[in-house]
């Protein structure tokens, strides 16, 4: 990520036609958007939002809330009102997607002025309340970043400070409520990796007592469907699950990058369509 590009950034300019709807990926958890310069040719403009507050470390005392407020005010800049977006992102940022989501449509006055949120793309984003999986039964290890050898120590000391710091932010997080507006939320589409992440005994970075039951915290609600998304009380929040290759932090890698590629431009499709009404 160049920390001096737009925030939001085009990663890629849509047809000159410009009819499909464009997509806003938020960052994941390490603060960053160079992940989606990886996906290949989606058809229609897409757009990245990274963490402008990543070089300097600096917490987001409000939790998501906070950040999808601002997030929201960078939206508005690059679509008008009365237009349509799909949002959307890797882990964290899908959970930032149903933020925004909220914001955007709970501060809308009128129709006219409001941006319409079509739908959500949560690139394999697991559900973080409770559920009837207790953690007594796994050895539950913080995420952390995996980096390529090529990644500079300075980045990579920034994107563990961030995977840090929003890890924090999750724990104190809840799921925003779209009960009181009668409404429901926007359909969401969930990409759920099918693989567990792999926990190397050999890694200077797992704790000296690992033991045969660990798994990392994203891997929590892996064995169901929905990634732990059933759990929650707003009945049909999730629409439709594609189930992608890999696991959470190799979806973007070489192998599996065209998979996940195709799998969002399906969700898109599929959301643009209005095949899922509100």
């Amino acid at each position: 990520m160049n920390p001096f590009e737009a925030n939001p950034a085009l990663i890629q300019r849509g047809s000159p036609e410009g009819a499909d709807t464009p997509l806003v990926l938020f960052h994941d958890g390490g603060g960053t958007i160079a992940s989606y310069y990886c996906l290949g040719n989606f058809g229609r403009t897409v757009y990245g939002i990274h963490d402008p507050r990543f070089l300097v470390n600096l917490p987001w005392k409000g939790g998501l809330s906070e950040m999808a407020r601002v997030y929201a005010e960078l939206i508005r800049t690059i679509i008008s009102p009365g237009e349509n977006v799909i949002l959307g992102g890797w882990s964290l940022g899908g959970l930032l997607a149903l933020e925004v989501a909220h914001v955007l449509e709970s501060e809308s006055d009128s129709i006219q002025n409001s941006i319409g949120v079509v739908g959500i793309v949560m690139l394999d984003s697991p559900y973080t309340g409770p559920g009837p999986v207790t953690d007594s039964n796994f050895n539950i290890l913080s995420n952390r970043p995996f980096l390529k050898s090529t990644c500079p120590p300075e980045l990579a000391l920034l994107i563990t400070r961030s995977m840090r710091r929003a890890g924090q932010m999750v724990e104190r997080w809840s799921v925003p409520s779209w009960t009181k507006k009668g409404v429901r939320p926007p359909p969401v589409i969930l990409l759920r990796c099918m693989d567990m992440v792999p926990v190397s005994k050999k890694s200077s970075q797992e704790p000296l007592n690992s033991r045969e039951n660990d798994i990392y915290s994203v891997d929590r609600y892996r064995a169901r469907n929905l990634l732990g998304w059933e759990y929650l009380d707003q009945p049909d929040f999730i629409r439709a699950v594609l189930n992608i290759p890999g696991h959470h932090f190799n979806v973007m890698a070489e192998e599996n990058v065209q998979t996940t590629t195709e799998n969002l431009i399906l969700a898109c499709k599929m959301l643009s369509l209005g095949m899922y009404g509100r």
